[in-house]
This record gives C-alpha cells, sequence and structure tokens, in this order.
C-alpha cells in the first residue's frame, strides 16, 4: 500500500516535471561570495511568530544612522528579528513600518512591509508602510562601506551576478498600485536599470521611475527601462514590458565584462539578453528595492544576494565554481552518483550545492533534477536516457527535453523506492526500472 501511494506521488511528480521541463534547463547564473571580492548577503532571519514584545509595526525604532546597533528604522527592542547584512554588504536605508514575515522562498522569514488599508472615498486610510524601501550596498567580507550610500563598487572587469526574491500585493480598491520594484545603481552613472510600474500615470511628473503597476486597468504590471534609447527616439531610455501580471518571483542581473552587457531573467526565464546599462556604466555600487514616488503596495522581499558567478572559482558547498552544474560531488562528471544526492535529499530545505541545490534556492527540487538532466556527463557521449538504457521512452514521449527529465524520475523512483525497503533487505546499486 505504502509503495502503491509513493508511485502515485512520483507519477504526479513526474507530471510537474515534464510541465517545468523546458524553463529549468536553463538557470541563470548564480552569485557566490568570495573573500576576494564585495557582494550582498541580506537573508533576514528569525521567528515569524514570535511573541517577543518588542517584535510588533509599531514598536519603537532606530533613527537616521541607527541607534544602539541598530540600522535605520530597525526595531531597537526585538532582538529575535535579524535584518541586517551578513558578513557581505551594509544596509544603508530601510523605510517603513516593516516586520519579519512568513516567507514563501525560505524557512526563517523575510522582510515584509503589511499593513496599507484603502478606503473608497478617501483613498488610504492608513499607511504604515507607504514607499516601503530597501537600500544596501556591497562590501568586502566584514568590511565598513566607505558611507551611508556608498559600498565598494563591483569591478567593470569582472562578471558579477545580483538577484532577490520578491512578492507584491496590490491593495483592495487602489487603482495606482506600485510604482519601482529594483533600482540597481553605479558608483559613476546613476541607474544601471530601473524596474517599475507600466502604466502610464506618475506620482511624480518629473520622473519616469515612478510609474504606476496598473495598465488597461488591470494591477501588478511591470516594466525594465534600460539602455539605450532606441535609435530616433526622443525618450531617455528602452523599454520592454514584462509579459503578464508580477505578484512574486526572483530576478537575477548577471553583468558580463567580456562584452560589457546585462542578462535580466525573472525565475528560469530569460527576460532580456546583451542589453546596455541605462547610463553606460556597471560598477554597481548600490541597489534599492521598493520605494519611489508613491508606493502603497504590500511588499515582500527576501535573500538579496551579489557576488561573482557560480561558475568563477572552485567547487564546493556555495556552487559548482568550474565545474558543470549539477556535479554535486565534484568529482568533473554529472551522472548517477549526483542523482544519488538528489534523492537522498529530495525536498529537503537549508541545504547546500553539494547536497543537491544546483541552482541554490535551498531547496532540493525538479529544478534541480531538471538541471542534472541538461547537463548530463558520459564517457561514450550518450545522452542520460541512453546511458540508463531507457532507449524505449523516446519512442514514447519524443521530446529529447521531456525524455531527460523522465528518466530523471524513474531514477528518483527507484532510489526512494529501495530506502523504502526494511533493513533485513540488502541494498543494491541505483538502477532505473519501471514504476
Amino acid at each position: 500500500m505504502h509503495r502503491l501511494i509513493f508511485r502515485l506521488s512520483i507519477f504526479h511528480l513526474c507530471t510537474m516535471m515534464g510541465v517545468v521541463s523546458q524553463s529549468t534547463l536553463a538557470a541563470p547564473p548564480v552569485p557566490v561570495l568570495r573573500e576576494t571580492a564585495p557582494g550582498i548577503q541580506m537573508l533576514f532571519s528569525g521567528d515569524p511568530d514570535t511573541t517577543q514584545a518588542g517584535c510588533v509595526q509599531d514598536g519603537p525604532r532606530a533613527g537616521p544612522g541607527g541607534d544602539a546597533g541598530k540600522m535605520h528604522n530597525e526595531l531597537l527592542e526585538c532582538d529575535n528579528w535579524h535584518f541586517g547584512a551578513d558578513d557581505w554588504g551594509q544596509a544603508s536605508f530601510l523605510q517603513g513600518a516593516f516586520t519579519l514575515g512568513a516567507s514563501p522562498f525560505s524557512d526563517d522569514g523575510a522582510w515584509q512591509c503589511t499593513g496599507n488599508v484603502h478606503h473608497p472615498d478617501i483613498g488610504f486610510a492608513g499607511s504604515p508602510c507607504a514607499n516601503s524601501t530597501i537600500r544596501v550596498v556591497p562590501t568586502y567580507k566584514n568590511t565598513a562601506a566607505p558611507g551611508l550610500y556608498q559600498g565598494h563598487a563591483m569591478s567593470e572587469a569582472q562578471d558579477w551576478v545580483i538577484r532577490f526574491d520578491f512578492k507584491v500585493e496590490t491593495v483592495p480598491g487602489d487603482t495606482f498600485g506600485g510604482d519601482k520594484l529594483f533600482e540597481p545603481q553605479s558608483l559613476t552613472g546613476g541607474d544601471i536599470l530601473t524596474i517599475t510600474g507600466a502604466g502610464d500615470t506618475r506620482a511624480a511628473a518629473y520622473s519616469p521611475r515612478t510609474t504606476n503597476s496598473f495598465l488597461n486597468g488591470e494591477s501588478n504590471h511591470y516594466k525594465v527601462r534600460y539602455g539605450p534609447a532606441p535609435e530616433g527616439s526622443d525618450g531617455p531610455s528602452s523599454e520592454f514590458i514584462i509579459p503578464g501580471q508580477l505578484f512574486q518571483g526572483t530576478f537575477t542581473l548577471h553583468y558580463k565584462a567580456s562584452n560589457q552587457r546585462l542578462d535580466l531573467w525573472l525565475g528560469d526565464d530569460k527576460l532580456l539578453e546583451n542589453f546596455e546599462s541605462y547610463t553606460g556604466d556597471y560598477d554597481f555600487n548600490r541597489t534599492q528595492l521598493g520605494g519611489g514616488g508613491m508606493t502603497f503596495e504590500n511588499a515582500l522581499y527576501d535573500n538579496i544576494l551579489m557576488g561573482v558567478p557560480a561558475t568563477e572559482g572552485t567547487c564546493g558547498s556555495q556552487g559548482p565554481g568550474s565545474t558543470t552544474p549539477g556535479d554535486f560531488n565534484c568529482d568533473g562528471l554529472v551522472d548517477v552518483a549526483d542523482l544519488g544526492i538528489i534523492g537522498a535529499n529530495f525536498s529537503m530545505t537549508q541545504v547546500t550545492y553539494m547536497d543537491g541545490d544546483a541552482n541554490l534556492d535551498n531547496i532540493v527540487d525538479v529544478a534541480d533534477l531538471g538541471i542534472v538532466g541538461a547537463n548530463w556527463s558520459s564517457a561514450q557521449g550518450m545522452t542520460m536516457a541512453q546511458d540508463l538504457g531507457q532507449d524505449s521512452l523516446k519512442i514514447l514521449v519524443p521530446e529529447p527535453t521531456t525524455t531527460t527529465v523522465m528518466v530523471v524520475c524513474l531514477v528518483l523512483a527507484s532510489l526512494q523506492v529501495r530506502r523504502a525497503k526494511t533493513p533485513s533487505q540488502p541494498y543494491h546499486p541505483l538502477t532505473c526500472r519501471s514504476v
């Protein structure tokens, strides 16, 4: 009975994987922190359900510049919640009556600013988190930033990656929504790009960075402003409207020193490729999340990370280094041994790359299986399906991507069924069989 239930679970898992297999094959680069380069690590942590008296939205907060070891606007009487940067980076400005809330991206909470209330007759009846804003600068490990709004700028001669998780909710009754969502800036030239509302109405007439997120009467629409302006245009920049409504996700921005161009990802989807900075500068110095001229949406941010791409350096717990993604045991191959690591830790959180977390999103799941399938190694140059003797699958499922993912499903199922046997039964090497 237990095996039947497990097989049904594997069936549903494989169905899910078939749906997402196309997007998991091309994953964005992962930022890795190195002692030789500046970076940012703001993970936010604590217990969202703590009963500590000072951990409340209306608790006393630190003033500008900080007080008693707390950052600007951080709760003075709450030691259970941590909002500062860890080892790399320095928060310079935190605005709004934010708290630690339950996160869809991690087990230990996220920075959230909620509580805005809209009244159909008088507009906003309460706004404890109007203009919710995070500003943070990069630094070398455990090194103070040169100034409140100036960090140790990233070198234009080296690739860098910044990523963050977000969630935005428009207050019921509001017809403006949010405006600015993401604004990385350089040391020498200002904005690198801006993700702002896709609507035409502006909170400030002079600022194209504060347009509203309502588009054709529908909330949660955003656009990317980047450089250069289209040829023959009077506008200051190019614009790209992100398809669909944007409620939550992960943005990744990758600067490539080889051609001084940028790639922007939303989750595993590349939105823009090889585009220029808004100002033509790439020495990243500061980023702002949220804020603007009239930001009244409820916002949540988590896992703000910046560093060099994981493909640079040594394979280990922080990432694949110069080896192929999916090589969890760092032996130079993506093979059955790496599938075994995923099987042993599947659905586990609080994990490292060497536990099977290929995309470093803090969980071992179907996305990591897809990355293994995409990067499968074979001394004979065969596909994973050929390696595992599953040629018949190609007749049933002609799409190569789906074939690869289905094989991974079968291997995982085999591993888990074998692990489910009683201790008296011998454990055999991993093989693939029908479930």
